[in-house]
């Protein structure tokens, strides 16, 4: 009966650091969940929605409304693979405590407003941004067909005027 009792508490005590350690691999993964949702995948959605949006303009709604109906399935779809995918890749590079650090920081208001600001398509960093951005792809577009492109020096192109901002989803 003594050596029962015995072999009892020497396997609960070597299956606890099992069982906590699947516990912390279980938060790790859902604090990465939660990590990647507010992040990576809202800023997809953001842009997908806006790409979509652009997309359907021109369509009549009958058409438009399907074609929303069918793309956004399938980015609900993929949105659980990256979500799955990505949260067990961040959870096995990062700790606990590391991914709950990161957790904080895009938890932070300051934090937030900047990426509000850097978000917003009306903001002046939307255009600085993009008229820097859009002479350096014109640039690599120019030097991939061949072209010289401008010289260092010479005048800048114009850069095209940007893009109107999106209509909201209806």
């Amino acid at each position: 009966m003594t050596r029962l009792i015995a072999t009892l508490c020497l396997t609960t005590a070597l299956a606890l650091p099992l069982g906590s350690h699947a516990d912390e691999a279980a938060d790790k993964v859902a604090e990465a969940k939660t990590l990647v949702s507010k992040t990576l995948i809202k800023n997809l959605q953001t842009g997908f929605g806006a790409a979509l949006e652009k997309t359907v303009a021109t369509m009549p709604d009958q058409k438009a409304d399907a074609v929303r109906k069918e793309l956004n399935a399938e980015f609900d779809r993929q949105r659980e693979v990256m979500v799955e995918g990505l949260s067990k890749e961040y959870a096995g590079k990062f700790s606990l405590a590391e991914l709950k650090h990161l957790n904080e920081i895009y938890d932070d208001k300051t934090y937030q407003k900047f990426q509000g600001m850097n978000a917003d398509p009306s903001s002046s960093v939307t255009a600085i941004s993009q008229g820097s951005v859009t002479k350096l792809l014109n640039m690599l577009a120019v030097a991939s067909a061949g072209g010289e492109g401008p010289q260092p020096g010479s005048p800048p192109a114009a850069a095209p005027a940007p893009a109107p901002a999106p209509a909201p989803a209806k």
